[in-house]
């Protein structure tokens, strides 16, 4: 009898184990199914968070693929939106991505009323997922001087939680609880001599909350007791608050990772009530971005407690997830930890130095200590700005948002000069931060995830045509992105499309027909583009308390009354450049050649851009490099041997007498033909590279040279003679593109003044591409402060991401 007692406890065992297997098995498989597909997370660098009339946004844009951890070459477009305070869509604008990279900006024109706004972006691939992946900013703008009173700590609006580790306070065992202090605004409370006493006034464990209101304590609760908090507030008031409930029955997940070792350690434990019906087998999973690793638990009564350790070095990156699930596949405890690997140690040194060639500018010397090439984007103002806080930046959008749920004050600060303890802070954040912003019942129990929003790589241009075309072809004329295309149709055809087509809203869209002697006549036809602007109408934006912003972000509440004065327009002009002129069309030509799609970026600074002045001077592209030393044979026809088999009209040699590599708009050109009498006016800029350092051993021994051709029409040396409207159908584009703007500044009345001081821009620089241990240097002009803060974002071409904010003294530059 004993023996068959004993068999049926086996098959019983073996079955919950196979079932234990099971499920262990379908949260795996359920894990990495749900995160096959690629996510994308977007930030937005945005010069400054409270802004003037005629002032402009300005912003870049930073694409990142979460699960590969590098710039996101998944969309080729993205859109950003201004909601109004209600979460009403009021503008959307649509950009082209160069690889993960962007930047944009939107006025602030007489529409904009004082208030609060908000600035999302998002792209198409991010329509796939509920994750929270778009951007979000609040910013402010604000129309006429006004005054912001001073604050005062309100005691009954102290937010004081309580945050067991892993979820609940369990009766019996050992429990970590954390600690978050609050203060009316949100904003985090330092305090000392946290006391928690039970009902008798026994104290059982004393704590603190750091500089970001965080701490913790270890607690073994008694369930027939009830346990306080005894707070003394910094106005000498005692707060007293109830420990949250305890459950009688449960199992906890605690996690010790120190920062000194490779290793973190985690520990489940039941309480007995939890174990008197049996074995309790659960699954304890770690799993992040779809990498996932699981491992089978049973606890019984003679073993309560499962100790496992997880090597930091093997796993990914930043936010780990350990999810415990019961043996039903539902989960019951989690907690997040942090792996740096890394994160954080990327580093940029700032200099700033009169500028050479006047006293009216300064400038700015980036140093980069990276071991990789770097975007990033740069904001300069004065030091005692009023509208700039810090309170969010990159590290938090790419390595914490897409995983946590709660509230996160200045994330920047943990990721800033790291070191032990910035890590054991950052533990302490994420075990204040409870469940994941994942939906485990979606998961494992949801449908099959599928993608039904794909990239948009461009937009389609549909033609229809009001007449036969016989034997004419269409031709699109050259516009600002897109060189001349075109279109022979069938007999009786009357639609065409061209994909990928990237239009810049304002420009117009020239059509013709082409007859087989080149002649051109106006074509009779309708077009349009295909949609891509998707934003929502309106977005849910209550999370976001209607709070003065100035609270948030400057510590000017803590006095008296302010009173603000606003900058005033000046009336006699309307914008200035950085040398504090007006923008001059050579400086808005050579701006527009290096933000050219085409010029990879780490030419972008080094190209020569073509002007009026260049181009009459040469005539020819072919003229400017017999100038430069370069002997150009432009025959006019050659035939091999012979034979009728045609080469190249165009031979280019260097001084050494070697041939040359040619890149045409990006492309090697194996035969020079293109360059035949080719004129400057089509010419937009070059680069000479006599190292070919670009091309590494592909160069064989060659000099390279670079021709980045125009993206519109031609430099026109004779202004006035446009004969392309008068042949053509003319389609003007609204939706399409958004053209991209040289940063400048309205024109205030002073730069100097105590108004511009507290709300002005000194500065924006969104193109700053650094390669490896190298510099950038800009200038700026010099409205006379004797600091500047320079705030510094971005992203290499690795996926590691930098943020800082430094303070220069002009007084020590030479």
């Amino acid at each position: 009898m004993m023996l068959k007692h004993k068999s049926l406890l086996c098959v019983l065992s073996l079955l919950m184990t196979i079932n234990l297997l099971k499920a262990q098995n379908q949260i795996e498989d359920s894990c990495q199914e749900y995160f096959q597909a690629p996510r994308e997370v977007v930030y937005l660098h945005v010069s400054k968070d409270i802004f003037l009339p005629e002032e402009e946004i300005w912003f870049k844009g930073y694409l990142y693929d979460q699960k590969n951890a590098k710039p996101s070459k998944i969309s080729k477009t993205i859109n950003v939106g201004v909601y109004d305070s209600t979460g009403v869509l009021k503008k959307e604008q649509l950009y082209y991505l160069n690889d993960g990279y962007f930047k944009g900006s939107v006025k602030v024109d007489s529409t904009f009323a004082d208030g609060r706004y908000f600035l999302k972006a998002k792209t198409n691939w991010m329509r796939n997922f509920n994750d929270g992946n778009s951007f979000l900013k609040e910013f402010l703008v604000v129309k006429s001087d006004f005054q912001v009173k001073g604050s005062s700590q309100h005691l009954e609006k102290i937010d004081f939680q309580f945050l067991p580790e892993g979820g609940n306070l369990v009766a019996g065992i050992k429990n970590i609880v954390g600690v978050k202090a609050l203060d009316h605004m949100n904003r985090p409370l330092q305090l000392k001599n946290i006391k928690i006493v039970d009902e008798l006034g026994k104290q059982v464990a004393l704590t603190e909350t750091n500089s970001r209101g965080l701490g913790k304590f270890e607690i073994t609760p008694d369930l027939d007791v009830i346990y306080f908090t005894k707070v003394k507030m910094p106005s000498g008031d005692e707060v007293r608050m109830r420990v949250p409930m305890i459950y009688p029955k449960g199992i906890n997940l605690n996690v010790l990772d120190n920062p000194y070792k490779n290793q973190v350690l985690v520990e489940v434990q039941a309480n007995d009530l939890a174990l008197e019906d049996g074995e309790v087998k659960t699954n304890l999973v770690l799993h992040k971005d779809g990498e996932v690793i699981s491992k089978p638990i049973l606890l019984s009564k003679n073993s309560k407690r499962y100790t496992t350790y997880f090597d930091k070095t093997k796993l990914m990156k930043g936010v780990n997830i350990l999810t415990l699930f019961d043996e039903k596949g539902s989960p019951i405890e989690e907690r997040q930890f942090f792996v740096w690997k890394g994160i954080g140690r990327n580093r940029v040194e700032t200099d700033i130095d009169y500028a050479i060639q006047s006293n009216d500018d300064l400038e700015i010397t980036i140093n980069s200590k990276a071991q990789q090439a770097m975007g990033l984007s740069v904001s300069v103002l004065p030091v005692n700005t009023k509208v700039y806080g810090g309170r969010s930046d990159i590290y938090e959008q790419f390595y914490l948002r897409p995983y946590v749920k709660g509230a996160i004050d200045n994330a920047g600060y943990y990721f800033r000069d790291v070191n032990s303890q910035k890590k054991y802070e950052m533990d302490l954040l994420l075990l204040t931060q409870g469940w994941s912003r994942y939906n485990w019942h979606e998961i494992v129990n949801g449908e099959e995830f599928k993608t039904t929003h794909n990239p948009i790589y461009g937009l389609n241009l549909y033609g229809f045509l009001n007449e036969d075309l016989k034997k004419d072809n269409i031709l699109i004329h050259k516009s600002i992105e897109h060189e001349p295309t075109e279109i022979k149709l069938s007999s009786g055809q009357r639609k065409f499309l061209v994909t990928n087509f990237y239009p810049i809203n304002g420009e117009s869209i020239f059509f013709s027909k082409k007859n087989s002697r080149g002649k051109l006549s106006k074509l009779n036809m309708y077009a349009r583009l295909s949609n891509a602007y998707f934003l929502e109408e309106e977005i849910d934006v209550s999370s976001y308390e209607k709070v003065n912003m100035f609270d948030r972000v400057n510590s000017i509440v803590y006095g008296d009354n302010n009173d603000f004065e606003l900058p005033e327009l000046s009336t006699e002009g309307t914008v200035i450049a950085l040398d504090n002129i007006t923008v001059t069309e050579q400086r808005k030509i050579e701006k527009e050649a290096r933000n050219n799609l085409r010029v990879p970026r780490y030419l972008a600074n080094k190209i020569t851009v073509v002007d009026k002045e260049l181009a009459s001077t040469f005539n020819t592209f072919g003229e400017l490099l017999r100038s430069k030393g370069y002997e150009v044979l432009e025959e006019l026809q050659a035939y091999d041997g012979g034979s009728n088999e045609f080469i190249s009209r165009v031979k280019i040699r260097s001084r050494r007498g070697a041939g040359v590599n040619v890149f045409l708009d990006d492309v090697l050109q194996l035969n020079l033909d293109v360059l035949y009498k080719m004129p400057l006016t089509q010419v937009e800029s070059f680069y000479i590279d006599k190292l070919s350092r670009y091309m590494g051993a592909r160069s064989a021994f060659k000099e390279t040279i670079y021709i980045f051709t125009r993206r519109g029409k031609e430099l026109n040396l004779s202004p006035g003679q446009d004969f392309i409207a008068g042949k053509s159908f003319v389609f003007k584009v609204d939706k399409g593109f958004e053209k991209q703007k040289e940063f400048y500044n309205p024109e205030f009345t002073s730069f100097r003044d105590l108004a511009f001081e507290n709300f002005g821009l000194i500065h924006w620089e969104p193109l700053v591409w650094i390669d490896k241990n190298n510099s950038y240097k800009f200038k700026i002009p010099n409205y006379g402060y004797d600091k500047l803060k320079v705030v510094i974002e971005g992203m290499g071409e690795n996926g590691n991401v930098f943020s800082d904010i430094k303070i220069l003294d002009t007084a020590t530059s030479n």
